[in-house]
C-alpha cells in the first residue's frame, strides 16, 4: 500500500483530504486522545496510489465510518508543520454530505475512540485537527468561502 507524499527539496508534505460533515447544527467529528489531549478530528485520510482527493475521501469514510458520501466544495487549504512523528500537511478539506448508511467507528480501521455530531456551539471549544475551528464553525452557519490559510501550529503538540 503506497501513500501519496510530495517531495519538496528535502522535506516531504503529506497531503491529506478531510470533509465537514453537516447535520442540522451539528458537525461530524472524530474522537481522539494524544500526548494526553482530547483532540478532535474532522473525518479523512491518506491518499492511496491511484486515488484522487475524492475517491480517498470516500473509501476512508466508508472504512473507518461506514457511510457512504458526497463531496462537495473545498472549504480550505491549511498546513500543519512537523511536530513529533507527524508529518507536514497540506490538508485539502471538502465539505460534503453523508448519502448511505449511520456514522459508527471502525476500530479496525481507525485509532479513533468515538465518532459523534457535535453541537456548533462547542466548536471554539475544542481541539480540532486540522486546527479550522473557524472554517468549521462558518460552514455550520453556511458560509463557505475557499481560501488558503496558511500554516497553522497543531495545538497538542
Amino acid at each position: 500500500m503506497m501513500f501519496f507524499s510530495q517531495k519538496i527539496g528535502v522535506r516531504v508534505i503529506k497531503i491529506r483530504p478531510s470533509i465537514i460533515l453537516i447535520n442540522e447544527d451539528k458537525v461530524l467529528l472524530m474522537r481522539y486522545l494524544y500526548a494526553e489531549t482530547e483532540v478532535f478530528g474532522i473525518p479523512g485520510g491518506s491518499i492511496h496510489d491511484g486515488e484522487t482527493l475524492a475517491d480517498t475521501l470516500r473509501r476512508e469514510l466508508d472504512e473507518e465510518l461506514g457511510v457512504s458520501i458526497d463531496v462537495g466544495e473545498l472549504a480550505c487549504l491549511v498546513e500543519t508543520p512537523t511536530a513529533a512523528n507527524v508529518e507536514h500537511t497540506l490538508h485539502c478539506i471538502f465539505v460534503g454530505s453523508i448519502t448511505g448508511g449511520m456514522p459508527e467507528a471502525n476500530f479496525r480501521h481507525t485509532s479513533a475512540l468515538s465518532v459523534s455530531w457535535i453541537d456548533k456551539e462547542l466548536i471554539d471549544r475544542l481541539v480540532l485537527y486540522p486546527p479550522i475551528n473557524d472554517v468549521v464553525g462558518k460552514a455550520l452557519n453556511g458560509i463557505i468561502s475557499t481560501k488558503y490559510l496558511g500554516l497553522r501550529e497543531r495545538k497538542w503538540f
